[in-house]
């Protein structure tokens, strides 16, 4: 008998990015340690019919695995803009349950997605060689969505001339 301790759901798909549109365009600004321009801080607001669309294409991505009981709405949305090897420190997305990348403008996704177990054993042996793998880094491109648990440790690796938007959801279920 085998049994999936701790599986960690990520969910990739396809998303019209040219459908995402911002109410209002913040300044960018210089945020993390890292410095990539972002406008996080921002009050970011879609479009209706953009937030209406990002909202139906998450629960047609999400459908098979998550239930129809829940009520899904944006926490948070922002843009990431990447210049001269950019690149973003490792982080999670706090006070949220799921959390998500739009790619852009990429030539690789450079995402890397970090096991919870990554920094116990990232001494114990060499990724390549252990069963237990400790990073996953999708090969994504531009008009794709992946939308993960907030709480997954990830961060971008070095990159130029690229523009993301990430997010946050909250789930709530449906009385």
């Amino acid at each position: 008998m085998k049994i999936d301790l701790f599986s960690i759901p990520v969910f990739i798909g396809n998303i019209d990015v040219n459908k995402i549109k911002f109410k209002t365009n913040h300044k960018l600004q210089k945020t993390w340690l890292s410095k990539t321009d972002s406008n996080f801080y921002g009050e970011n607001m879609l479009a209706d019919e953009s937030l209406e669309y990002l909202l139906k294409t998450i629960v047609s991505i999400l459908n098979k695995e998550i239930r129809a009981e829940y009520n899904i709405s944006l926490l948070q949305i922002w843009r990431n803009v990447y210049k001269h090897k950019d690149y973003q420190e490792e982080h999670i997305h706090p006070h949220s349950q799921f959390s998500f990348v739009i790619y852009k403008k990429v030539t690789s996704s450079n995402t890397v997605f970090l096991a919870s177990h990554y920094f116990i054993t990232q001494y114990s042996w060499n990724d390549d060689d252990s069963i237990y793998k400790t990073k996953f880094e999708p090969q994504l491109k531009n008009n794709q969505i992946i939308i993960f648990p907030s709480f997954l440790t990830h961060h971008v690796k070095p990159l130029s001339n690229s523009e993301t938007i990430a997010g946050n959801l909250k789930f709530e279920y449906r009385c």
